[in-house]
């Protein structure tokens, strides 16, 4: 009798536990066949995702970030009541067995919910091969010209922004409706890329924002929830890429390198010169960096192009940062690259691919055109 319980257990765990599994293994099969995962993020992923989305807007507030406090503030109470709960029971085997199927339905829930919402997304196509940006490597010259093209930009969407008592940029609408003109903006994209094209969703301010920056991140895509969500606290020069970057992700724009250069193109499509500001700051930034080390010379003629306004923002989002580096975000920086690395990403190392999709960008579309 024993061994029939023994074995209708083991049957009943794999029950529970084998779908979560096998939904946990597809991203890995369909990186095979990108061609298929991209019908899947086009066709299929937006009708899922809609449903979910909705609920989740219904909710002005973040849903994610009372999530994460819920659960962080009752997980001492949850174990406490279980091992007390374990300790008085007197059919321990038992109790041990449905706390057992429980975790493999949380599981299984879990594991199909994130490969469906996200995980898939992260094996379709590159966006630069959707959008033609595969080219060969670009040498020095060619990304001095996309820099200064950057600075120009830069400069030019800079002037009559509103600026605060520093003389720093600050958003030309509040918060709530730049929030608001993320899906816009995308929208905007999607006329003249269509792979940008989606559900249109609100971006969504985290509250305890301020600590959040302690982890240095900017923004989260929570599947589970539909959920862009923005660390409203930075500095406002950084906002609208943030934003931008966290809704191509509610339109399965998965890569965290696709999700900058979609954040770049909502941005500079937007009707808002500090959109633009935003994106065209981000963009010269990578490259900038990438110029200093390839060609001084090159990186000095278009560094003298930068006027005050620029330098003052930037000294801002520098100072900003440094007060919260530490060993917090670290830490943080160290599960992110782990969280990446799983779903068969480069790590955080990623973030960095966007310079060569700018430059690609430039020479394909802003110099060809």
């Amino acid at each position: 009798m024993k061994t029939n319980q023994i074995i209708k257990g083991i049957i009943g765990f794999l029950a529970v536990v084998i779908p979560g599994t096998v939904f946990l293994c597809i991203p890995g099969i369909l990186i095979k066949y990108p061609s298929l995962a991209e019908s899947y993020s086009r066709n299929t992923f937006p009708l899922i995702s809609r449903p979910v989305e909705f609920l989740s807007s219904l909710v002005p507030v973040s849903l994610t970030e009372i999530f994460v406090i819920f659960t962080a503030a009752s997980s001492l109470f949850w174990i406490i009541w279980l091992i007390y709960r374990f300790v008085r029971s007197n059919h321990k085997g038992r109790f041990a067995y449905k706390l057992i199927i429980i975790a493999g339905v949380i599981f299984s829930v879990i594991s199909i919910s994130f490969a469906l919402l996200h995980g898939i997304n992260y094996t379709r196509e590159p966006l630069e091969k959707t959008l033609s940006l595969d080219s060969p490597q670009r040498n020095p010259a060619e990304l001095a010209e996309a820099t200064a093209w950057l600075a120009k930009m830069m400069s030019q969407t800079r002037d009559g922004l509103k600026e605060d008592e520093n003389g720093c940029m600050i958003l030309s609408t509040g918060l709530p409706q730049a929030l608001a003109d993320g899906s816009k903006a995308m929208d905007s994209a999607a006329v003249i890329f269509p792979v940008l094209s989606g559900n249109t969703v609100l971006a969504k301010p985290v509250a305890l924002s301020r600590y959040w920056s302690y982890t240095g991140i900017t923004g989260m895509y929570f599947p589970f929830f539909g959920e862009a969500n923005v660390n409203a606290d930075v500095p406002d020069s950084q906002l609208p890429m943030i934003i931008c970057h966290e809704i191509s992700h509610t339109r399965g724009i998965a890569r965290e390198q696709d999700a900058n250069l979609a954040g770049f193109l909502a941005c500079i499509s937007s009707d808002r010169k500090d959109f633009e500001y935003s994106a065209y700051q981000y963009a010269f930034l990578y490259c900038a960096w990438d110029l200093s080390v390839a060609d001084e010379d090159a990186y000095g003629k278009v560094s003298a192009m930068i006027p005050d306004n620029v330098r003052r923002d930037w000294e801002q989002n520098a100072a900003y940062w440094k007060a919260f580096e530490g060993p917090v975000q670290e830490a943080s920086t160290e599960i992110n690259d782990s969280y990446l690395q799983a779903n068969l990403q480069e790590g955080v190392k990623s973030y960095d691919r966007v310079t060569d999709l700018i430059i690609d960008y430039y020479f394909a579309y802003v110099k060809g055109n």
